[in-house]
């Protein structure tokens, strides 16, 4: 039986507290209003999706206002007072190569006499074809909605309608579950993205020459966040160096990117001409990092906190930079630590442990990182499908997968140990003898519903 058809039992069973409130607020078809402080946005998507809603979700903060439209659940529609969704395609659309500039300008010109929808004068006047359309302004109504998941407060407003009004011959639907697991990863992965990449207006110069760049369709994604951490111990480094004489191997997008980076343009810059969202552009330049591609041209600061000092014309030693980025790195795994026990809410007992010991710290490291992002894929399948996993496999057999089934390892080869029962989730790292050498353990809260399904091997049983 489909998860939708079954609310009420979803409501008693698989939704957590939070969802539970809202849905009482909408059993009526009521309209449904608050704070995103009171409930996040997750929980409100979760509603809609599951509830199969159709109506018109405002989100207001102190500088702007996004609209999102649901049909069934699903969503269909978005834009923002800031940056207008026909704005936003139109411009896509030009920097891209796939309109001219001044047909744009004809378009949009158009618009103003006839009211009638961008993607309809666009596809009537053969400017371009259905298909190209359909994914463009799909993927611009999900950036809309993505950005608001970093808001850190704000107002929400739920109207339920009849009828969904959206440009149904262009627009495919998108599902809230989808949503939902790219919208945590982006907001998961943001703070770790932000230590490398503070500013789009910060400035990257290429480090290896465009011969050696070698574009492939389907080239898988280059590294993950732990990749931060095989540079410390110098595993992978003779692959990516600037030195090196191997091709580099980069899929379209990013050689796209890559191409822009000339140590003027900033990373806005970049965005603008690639029409990417900024998450999009600064993953890949963050990736580009580890894989020393690309390191930052200049220091950019805001004109009321530059300093006069001459001792900053000094420049700094590329051994500076190792030392300082190593640094930045165990703070970051601290910082994730620390956040997650306040806010997920994950908490290390053996980080203290771990950075007392100095010739575990890189191995250590590691593990942290994606035992952290096996949290994080944890949260977001109790989030999507209201219950936590029997097994860790199944954060890997989820569409799209929430983790790679080399997350399921530890820097030794070893599974990592996943268990679970009434009042708590637990990971752990286990050595070749099968003890535990580092643990995050979540605390179930009064407000959640602890895995219906069957335990994993090992576990107690709730």
């Amino acid at each position: 039986m489909p998860r939708w058809r079954s609310w009420e039992w979803l409501c008693s069973w698989r939704i957590s507290f939070p969802v539970r409130r809202l849905a009482n607020k909408t059993r009526q078809n009521m309209a449904l209003s608050g704070t995103l402080k009171d409930f996040a946005l997750p929980d409100i998507f979760q509603l809609i999706g599951m509830q199969r809603k159709t109506g018109l979700l405002t989100l207001e903060s102190d500088h702007e206002t996004v609209t999102v439209i649901f049909e069934q659940g699903m969503v269909v529609h978005s834009d923002s007072t800031i940056r207008r969704l026909d704005d936003l395609l139109g411009n896509v659309l030009v920097r891209q190569g796939k309109l001219q500039k001044e047909h744009l300008e004809e378009v949009l010109a158009k618009q103003k006499v006839s009211m009638q929808r961008l993607g309809f004068i666009l596809t009537d006047q053969g400017y371009i074809d259905r298909d190209a359309l359909k994914t463009a302004l799909s993927e611009q109504v999900q950036q809309i909605v993505f950005r608001v998941f970093r808001w850190k407060s704000g107002n929400y407003h739920f109207d339920p309608t009849a009828d969904a009004d959206y440009d149904r011959e262009n627009v495919a639907p998108v599902s809230t579950d989808q949503i939902l697991m790219e919208g945590i990863r982006r907001v998961d992965e943001w703070p770790i993205i932000e230590k490398r990449i503070p500013s789009l207006e910060v400035v990257f110069r290429p480090l290896v020459s465009p011969k050696q760049i070698k574009e492939v369709a389907d080239a898988a994604e280059g590294g993950t966040l732990e990749d931060a951490f095989g540079s410390l111990d110098g595993s992978g480094a003779d692959e990516t160096s600037s030195t090196s004489s191997s091709e580099i191997v980069l899929n379209p997008q990013e050689n796209d990117i890559y191409k822009l980076v000339d140590g003027k343009r900033s990373v806005a810059a970049i965005m603008d001409l690639t029409g990417l969202s900024d998450f999009d552009v600064c993953r890949t330049l963050f990736d580009f990092i580890d894989r020393k591609l690309v390191s930052p041209a200049a220091q950019v600061q805001a004109p009321s906190e530059r300093r006069t000092d001459p001792r900053e014309s000094v420049g700094v030693r590329p051994s500076q930079i190792v030392g300082i980025a190593a640094l930045l790195i165990v703070f970051v795994v601290s910082a994730v630590g620390l956040r997650s026990s306040l806010k997920a809410p994950f908490s290390v007992p053996a980080l203290p442990s771990f950075l007392e010991q100095e010739s575990t710290t890189i191995q250590r490291s590691r593990d942290l990182a994606r035992m952290q992002r096996l949290a994080s894929a944890l949260r977001t399948y109790y989030m999507t499908f209201g219950f936590y996993p029997g097994t860790l496999d199944d954060l890997v057999n989820t569409n799209p997968p929430l983790v790679t089934a080399e997350d399921l390892l530890s820097a030794g080869g070893e599974a990592y140990r996943y268990q679970y029962g009434p009042d708590k989730v637990i990971l752990q790292a286990v050595g070749p003898s099968g003890e535990p050498y580092l643990d995050v353990v979540r605390g179930v809260l009064p407000d959640e519903v602890i895995l219906p399904g069957p335990p994993p091997v090992g576990s107690q049983d709730p």
